[in-house]
């Protein structure tokens, strides 16, 4: 039975390695969803359900809705991204929302995860193929709960547990790329980030850069 999961996120990207214009909003953690449409930057603003733009699905889910510069996704279950380093399965069944991007850029997100279901999360990702991709989650973890989690694929992918958010409903994910190298972040707020990872990726000009939706177990 398909798992109903609403992951909304406005999402935002500057193609260089320059400060956010909605980082110098005042009384940004106040932010409201009503006011998402409204958010500088916010690349859905101007995005429909019927019109993507130079959005793209990888894996392109049953059932979703873009409004008010928001994203609400119906996550189906048994979906996931995992190159299991222990029996070697690779997974890439989760859907993608990306745009591809030549060069750095900083890219961010707002998302609340329905934490119903273990593994359930959203993730800001960086593919360049099924065999090399980063993903920071906001995840309902087996180890920690509603926790920060990142995974990094090079052909095979770890599988980080980071800070416990168990209080938290929603969080900021932040991913700055810088030629070859990808650090990762998160905020309660939108405006104080602290760091969760730094990792090295192939070499590369372009990459899909967007946002994954998944529910591995889906009950």
């Amino acid at each position: 039975m398909q798992n109903n999961i609403l992951y909304k996120i406005p999402f935002l990207i500057i193609l260089a390695l320059i400060q956010l214009s909605c980082d110098n909003t005042e009384n940004q953690s106040a932010l409201k969803a009503t006011d998402l449409e409204n958010m500088p930057n916010n690349m859905l603003a101007n995005v429909t359900t019927g019109n993507l733009g130079n959005f793209k699905w990888l894996n392109e889910p049953k059932s979703f809705e873009i409004e008010n510069g928001t994203l609400t996704v119906v996550a189906e279950k048994e979906t996931d991204f995992f190159n299991n380093p222990e029996d070697k399965k690779k997974i890439a069944t989760a859907s993608v929302l990306f745009k591809e991007i030549n060069g750095d850029f900083v890219a961010r997100a707002l998302v609340r995860p329905d934490f119903t279901s273990l593994w359930n999360a959203v993730a800001l990702m960086v593919h360049i193929d099924n065999d090399n991709w980063i993903k920071l989650a906001f995840e309902n973890s087996d180890a920690t709960g509603k926790s920060i989690v990142s995974v990094v694929t090079k052909n095979v992918s770890d599988d980080a547990n980071g800070v416990i958010l168990k209080d938290q409903d929603q969080i900021w994910l932040k991913l700055v790329r810088k030629g070859t190298i990808y650090s990762m972040f998160w905020s309660k707020n939108g405006n104080d980030f602290k760091m969760a990872r730094l990792s090295a990726m192939p070499k590369i000009d372009t990459v899909k850069i967007g946002i994954e939706f998944q529910s591995p177990v889906g009950e």
